[in-house]
């Protein structure tokens, strides 16, 4: 069972998708942007990732992901922290701004 890949649907595709649509202008009007903020959370998040997984700290379980790893990284966390994750956090932003700027 894709555990991991489950979890990752409901509680950031879910909600990116919502507030992407919400924000969809944002998202257009402010792309190079969020390009440069995806590069650098991909960078340093693998970096971060790599170096917990090499030396211990953590673990992925193989039974509960897809079974498709890059260098030691189950293919969700590229796709649902890194990604999904990331525009979860800038779509939240631009809603923020959005509302604060209509008050």
């Amino acid at each position: 069972m894709y555990v991991y890949l489950i979890y990752l649907l409901i509680f950031f595709a879910i909600p990116v998708g919502i507030l992407g649509w919400l924000v969809r202008k944002d998202l257009i009007r402010y792309k190079r942007t969020i390009l440069w903020c995806l590069a650098f959370i991909y960078t340093m998040g693998w970096v971060w990732d790599w170096l917990s997984v090499k030396t211990g700290v953590w673990r992925y379980d193989s039974a509960e992901t897809v079974g498709l790893w890059l260098d030691g990284l189950p293919v969700e966390e590229f796709v649902g922290f890194y990604l999904l994750g990331a525009f979860l956090l800038i779509t939240v932003f631009l809603a923020i701004r959005r509302k604060l700027k209509h008050v």
